[in-house]
């Protein structure tokens, strides 16, 4: 009987995760599981970081049930205390890209099967400083959305929440530049920069580009995205084209993969890991885990 802990965060996605869970307690049993439920009350003490080290290896899987954020903070609890247990995800986020990367659109009733059976996948870890990331880190324009959105406003509009927020920030996002100098492979990139994205996802915020469309999650490498500050409306316009199109020949627009990466900002700026705060620096170093981490698949 394979025994499970399942982690869950009972406000993600419109609170779908609480109204899932009898169904996933349920299913895993139906398939031979045996599972210990922990949900996740930070003002009580119960977080993944708090929970992760107790557990062990008295478990035979550790499930995420949450959204992106929420595997954030499992893997890296995982990751800090040697646990390498592999891991299963049910998502129900907002945007839930890596569940995408993954699994594709499953069921929660096809994921509880996935987790229930023997087929697992190593992939890579982003690890930023001292802080590890599934599929994406970065700063610059409508980085902030995601960790900004009040949750009660998540869980009213789900992914909407997103766009309402970008709307509602737009005339600053565009206005927004960072000077950086960045480098990687011996090369040293340097420039007035609107968004820096590392990620290993096909998909960020929700939003699937053909720039990442290649994108495998277990090459050694991630895809950096650069996008410098436009001159004006008309050049921002060549910018949006680009992206949505999956062009790299865009003056504004650079993409290259690489497995460490150093980025040098003329001011401290906030990181986004994965959808959550993810810091803020001045002088910041990105490597690849290779195959990192291990999930059900």
């Amino acid at each position: 009987m394979k025994k499970i802990l399942l982690i869950a965060n009972m406000v993600s996605g419109q609170n779908s995760s609480r109204s899932h869970l009898p169904a996933i307690i349920e299913k895993l049993s139906i398939l031979g599981c045996e599972v210990t439920v922990y949900p996740l009350i930070p003002g009580e003490g119960l977080t993944s970081e708090a929970i992760i080290p107790k557990a062990g290896s008295r478990f035979d899987e550790i499930v995420c049930s949450g959204g992106d954020g929420t595997l954030n903070h499992l893997v890296n609890a995982m990751k800090k205390c040697g646990n390498t247990t592999p891991i299963g995800y049910i998502p129900s986020g907002s945007t839930n890209d890596f569940s995408r990367n993954i699994n594709g659109k499953l069921t929660t009733e096809q994921l509880c099967e996935v987790i229930a059976g023997s087929k697992t996948m190593q992939y890579d870890l982003g690890k930023l400083q001292h802080q590890y990331f599934n599929y994406v880190a970065g700063f610059g324009a409508f980085t902030e959305v995601s960790y900004t959105t009040p949750q009660n406003i998540k869980n009213i509009f789900g992914y909407g929440a997103y766009v309402l927020n970008i709307i509602g920030t737009l005339p600053g996002n565009l206005s927004y530049q960072v000077h950086a100098k960045i480098e990687h492979d011996g090369v040293t990139e340097e420039g007035d920069y609107v968004f820096c994205g590392v990620t290993n996802s096909t998909s960020v915020g929700g939003v699937q580009s053909p720039i990442l469309e290649k994108a495998n999650l277990s090459d050694g490498v991630f895809e950096v995205v650069l996008v410098s500050a436009p001159r004006d409306l008309l050049s921002l316009n060549g910018i949006l084209q680009s992206l949505s199109k999956g062009r790299v020949d865009n003056e504004y627009v650079k993409v290259f993969q690489t497995s460490h990466v150093r980025f040098r900002t003329d001011k401290p700026v906030n990181w986004t890991v994965d959808g959550e705060f993810g810091g803020q620096y001045q002088d910041a170093s990105i490597e690849v885990i290779p195959r990192g981490m291990t999930i059900m698949v």
